[in-house]
């Protein structure tokens, strides 16, 4: 209230006159009802709706003016906040420019010291370059008369190697020569030497050649022999092993390859190769190897090596 009446005293002046008038106009009412009234004036002024009314109007007007009070307040107050956080961001604003300005600067004279290290840098790496490439040249000076002095050392040298390597070679010449001579006399007698025993190592081998071709002539027909003798033996086993079946035809004929192991006669595996027999021939015929267990033992591995090939037939 204390801060209403310091910041409005005008309108608190105001407020206070209307209270003073209005108690005013209340006095003199109550004053004239005092007096003595005939009856119709009594009961006409004895209605008190005006004073009511004056009060009503009276307290809804200064709380009106009040509101009005206190909004005005609140409007300036927040204006005041406002134009507060304007200025505030006004020196936040300011006080980030700042601070890019200084980083801005910092980055200026940053970019300057590199300039300015690169700089010294690249005078530095001049400056070695320049003196490297000096000492390249001088080597370079120092290497090639060191290369004259060599190539020129060099070029004596072989100058004095072929006139040694010449004498050596004419005296080689002329020992090549006498042994050349030396040499075409000995080949001679070695060659007459050698056509002697050549002619004496073929006579032999022609009569070793001779006896073995006799002997595996005489091997092969013994080989032949005894295979012929086994594939008898096998053929004779297996058909006295076989039950021949009524009505066989004289046309009737079948071929078993056998495989046996050559070391025991057992039989690995074998296959019907044909049957031009009836259905009862191929059967007994297919009955007589699966009795079969062994067969008799070959006299060699090569007679049974790509199996025994056995033919079945009547009698």
């Amino acid at each position: 209230m204390f801060i209403l009446i310091r910041q409005h005293p005008g309108g608190v002046t105001l407020i206070l006159l209307l209270h003073v008038l209005l108690f005013a106009a209340l006095l003199m009412n109550v004053t004239f009802f005092s007096q003595p009234l005939s009856a119709p004036a009594l009961q006409f002024r004895s209605e008190p709706v005006d004073v009511i009314d004056a009060v009503a109007i009276d307290l809804e007007v200064f709380e009106r003016i009040e509101r009005d009070i206190r909004v005005a307040e609140q409007e300036r107050v927040a204006e005041q906040l406002r134009v507060e956080e304007e200025a505030r961001r006004e020196v936040e604003r300011q006080r980030q420019a700042e601070i890019r300005r200084q980083q801005e600067e910092q980055r200026q004279r940053e970019a300057q010291e590199r300039a300015r290290q690169e700089a010294l840098q690249a005078a530095e790496q001049a400056r070695r370059d320049a003196e490297a490439e000096r000492a390249r040249a001088q080597a370079e000076r120092v290497a090639a008369e060191e290369a004259r002095r060599s190539a020129e050392q060099a070029r004596k040298a072989q100058e004095e190697r072929e006139a040694r390597e010449r004498r050596e070679r004419e005296a080689a010449e002329k020992r090549r020569a006498e042994e050349e001579s030396r040499r075409r006399e000995t080949q001679a007698r070695e060659l007459e030497e050698q056509r002697r025993r050549q002619q004496m190592e073929a006579e032999r081998q022609a009569l070793a050649s001779a006896q073995a071709a006799r002997d595996a002539a005489a091997r092969r027909a013994e080989l032949d022999a005894a295979r012929n003798a086994y594939i008898a033996d096998v053929q004779a086993t297996v058909q006295r092993r076989w039950r021949q079946p009524a009505g066989l035809q004289p046309g009737d004929e079948a071929f078993v390859l056998v495989r046996i192991n050559a070391e025991t006669g057992r039989i690995l595996n074998f296959a019907v190769q044909s049957c031009s027999g009836s259905t009862a021939f191929c059967e007994s015929v297919r009955q007589t190897m699966d009795r079969l267990q062994s067969l008799p033992r070959p006299p060699d591995t090569d007679s049974v090596r790509g199996g025994i090939r056995i033919r079945f037939a009547p009698d």
